[in-house]
């Protein structure tokens, strides 16, 4: 083989490595992403299975009121779910640093719920480490640092103004609406 020639297969060798690269970053972040709708969606639908697919059950999680494992967090978690009439979680803007198989994660949260009426809406970010782990991208670290919150208090019925519009009652899997939309399904 020729200088030219080896060097020419050098070249496509190395286009061929970064845009695996690229590609891997790019699943990466994606992943991520899913696995944080994932987060709210578990705990709005009440599916334990679905947030057992977000964290690694060895997870430290810091929520201020708790401090320990995911495996101790989730049932203290589906309890303070389940008492409310209505919840909803919002992660949103993640800023995701790659490094091998580790992520760095900040994300902005937007999370409230209606109990016996009140409302509380709380705002604030989770600062999380994931972790693949056997090709599969899981919370192993997560903090949550809250910086507003608003409460409120309505009499009437969940729905305000509006009880025409349709409510998620009872909140879980098996509810009509509820589609499984887990690993299994995007991942």
């Amino acid at each position: 083989m020729s200088a030219l020639e080896e060097h020419a297969s050098s070249s496509l060798e190395d286009e061929i490595r970064l845009l695996r690269e690229e590609v891997d970053q790019l699943k990466s972040r994606e992943e991520i992403r899913q696995q944080l709708s994932r987060y709210g969606r578990g705990q709005e639908w009440l599916d334990a299975s679905l947030m057992e697919e977000v964290f690694y059950p060895d997870a430290y999680v810091d929520f201020g009121f708790f401090e320990g494992t995911f495996e101790e967090y989730l049932p203290m978690l589906m309890g303070i779910e389940a008492e409310g009439e209505t919840t909803f979680h919002m992660l949103a803007a993640p800023q995701i640093e790659l490094d091998g198989n580790t992520a760095y994660v900040e994300v902005y949260g937007i999370a409230g719920g209606r109990n016996a009426g009140n409302t509380n809406t709380f705002g604030g970010r989770y600062i999380t480490r994931f972790e693949r782990r056997e090709d599969k991208w899981r919370i192993a670290r997560c903090e949550y640092v809250l910086d507003w919150h608003m409460k409120g208090e309505e009499d009437g019925p969940v729905g305000g103004p509006h009880p025409e519009l349709k409510m998620i009652a009872p909140r879980s899997p098996e509810h009509p609406l509820f589609r499984r939309m887990g690993a299994d399904v995007t991942g």
